[in-house]
């Protein structure tokens, strides 16, 4: 299979982050903790060398894509996009599911793709934000190796994109800190499209 661009993602969820009081979390900017040198330096060798660097804007994106990359001891240019944030989870940010009135949560984990949080946004709005911003981008870099540190809701979101479902289907997907998932575009005459090579490998 030669002759046309095949252009290589891999997706890795940031690191843990420091939420000692169960809070709910998702443009909230709480950081990452790195604790395990070893998968550190593990996930860091699973990575290409030459890859494009992509984060979204919050801190335990950026930290842990540069984290990977000091192991590497590369020289990192990392380009940061908002669009490819976690889901906002609005009022609710910094609250415990405990604090939200009983209802409220009821109707939100009764549709939790289409539910939207008080001055938040759904799954399936994030998934639509999310798509736009990760096909743009296997445009722009045809061909290349993307490595992209990001957040669980926006891997879900991408595989959902990917395999042409209902952002809801993709819920079903687990995706750990520090995993990596592996999906390349195949840009053939006769058959271009995705082939998805692992969810949620642990290295």
């Amino acid at each position: 299979m030669s002759g046309f661009a095949v252009t290589r993602w891999w997706l890795v969820r940031h690191a843990p982050v420091n939420n000692p009081d169960g809070v709910i979390y998702g443009r909230t900017d709480l950081p990452a903790i790195f604790e395990d040198d070893g998968l550190l330096k593990r996930v860091s060798a699973a990575l290409p060398d030459d890859a494009i660097r992509v984060a979204s804007n919050l801190a335990r994106s950026i930290d842990t894509l540069k984290r990977l990359s000091l192991v590497q001891r590369d020289q990192l240019d990392i380009k940061v996009i908002p669009a490819l944030a976690e889901q906002d989870f609005g009022v609710w940010e910094g609250q415990r599911w405990a604090d939200i009135p009983a209802e409220q949560a009821r109707m939100f984990w009764d549709d939790y793709a289409s539910s939207v949080p008080p001055g938040g946004e759904s799954f399936n709005q994030l998934a639509g934000r999310v798509g736009e911003a990760f096909h743009a981008l296997t445009t722009e870099y045809a061909g290349r190796n993307i490595v992209a540190v990001l957040h669980g809701g926006s891997i879900r979101a991408i595989l959902a994109s990917i395999l042409g479902t209902p952002p809801a289907a993709s819920l079903s997907f687990d995706v750990a800190p520090l995993a990596i998932t592996r999906v390349d575009y195949l840009d053939a005459p006769d058959n271009p499209g995705w082939r998805i090579g692992s969810v949620n490998l642990v290295v």
